[in-house]
């Protein structure tokens, strides 16, 4: 039996499950780079090392299940740009399994696998490759897909926020000397404050994600749909550019403390306060 043949019913839930394996994948390189606090610490590198082992082990599960949803598309892959584009974030990541880990200790990784993603997602929104499942279907499962996405950033984020307040009222106890009981039980704000950027960072890449992923599908699936006219997006746009400020205030002037924390707070208030209030412009996309 031709292999395309045999493979093109279960085109779409192989892309799925790439799609599932590249986040994965992009969540353990990610790990690394974000909540790897002291080089010195045994406990911190076997987890940096676990967490490598993981995510090309993960990938490589991803490429493969990519690799016969592609296949499975037939000769309609390079006919379509959404195709292409498929097929560029397969190569990308074979190509990172084969030399990419050589350089930097998996740090290409965290790069690679989330343009792999991006291209694995952005095929799900072509019908044309997916001739035996249906629109509908297309719809639900990549709204699954970004939602698991922005929740993922509202939790990392939502983290950070509950941490800067813990931050600020230590900071304020201290000040007081009236530190005691639990309080003294905490992590340092030296500490403290660095957990607050890495979760931060880690939240503010997802929400880029999400963001991105929500945009290209609506441009994707309605013609008429303009970007300036979603509430929606602009109010999370606004949350990113904020939650982003907290990163260039650390990077470029150096700030740390409470200044970059209250950052973080407004940030999350704005966030609750676009999830709940910003309405949508068009039904069908999520918060």
């Amino acid at each position: 039996m031709n292999i395309r043949l045999a493979l093109e019913p279960w085109e779409n839930s192989l892309l799925l499950g790439s799609v599932g394996a590249y986040l994965l994948a992009m969540l353990s390189f990610w790990s690394q780079l974000f909540f790897r606090a002291d080089d010195s610490t045994p406990r911190v590198e076997r987890w940096h090392e676990f967490a490598g082992k993981v995510g090309r082990a993960v990938l490589g599960v991803g490429a493969l299940l990519h690799l016969m949803a592609l296949i499975g598309q037939g000769p309609t892959l390079f006919s379509v740009r959404v195709g292409v584009a498929g097929l560029f974030g397969w190569v990308l990541g074979v190509a990172y399994l084969a030399v990419g880990s050589r350089l930097g200790r998996n740090a290409l990784g965290a790069f690679v696998t989330p343009v792999s993603l991006l291209a694995a997602l952005y095929s799900l929104t072509a019908p044309p490759l997916h001739r035996l499942t249906r629109a509908e279907a297309l719809e639900t499962q990549w709204l699954q897909v970004h939602v698991i996405i922005i929740v993922i950033g509202y939790v990392s984020l939502a983290f950070a926020f509950a941490a800067s307040m813990t931050y600020l009222l230590q900071e304020g106890l201290l000040k007081r000397k009236r530190l005691s009981g639990l309080w003294q039980r905490l992590p340092s704000l030296q500490v403290a404050d660095e957990l607050i950027y890495r979760a931060t960072a880690f939240g503010l890449a997802m929400l880029t994600l999400g963001i991105f992923t929500g945009v290209v599908w609506m441009c994707q699936h309605q013609p008429q749909y303009s970007l300036l006219a979603d509430p929606k997006v602009l109010f999370s746009v606004l949350t990113w550019a904020i939650f982003a400020l907290h990163l260039f205030a650390r990077w470029q002037l150096g700030w740390r403390g409470r200044r970059t924390n209250l950052v973080v707070v407004y940030g999350f208030v704005f966030l609750v306060i676009s999830f709940f209030g910003a309405p949508h412009v068009l039904s069908g996309v999520s918060p």
